[in-house]
């Protein structure tokens, strides 16, 4: 993982995800976490950054 990536992202309160929805981004002990999972990795696409992480994150029900 390049080493801005993690910073770049404690920059945001939220980020988009592919179904319209957004998805909460903390910072817990100085490490980024989207949706309360760890970051483990990112990969580049053509339409924006993958970001690998260590849990399954599932749509709220309404």
């Amino acid at each position: 993982m390049p080493c801005d990536t993690k910073d770049f992202i404690k920059k945001f309160k939220k980020l988009g995800q592919a179904n319209n929805d957004y998805v909460k981004v903390e910072v817990v002990d100085g490490e980024p976490m989207i949706g309360g999972a760890k970051i483990l990795g990112n990969v580049k696409a053509g339409n924006g950054i993958v970001h690998i992480i260590d849990k399954v994150l599932l749509t709220p029900t309404k």
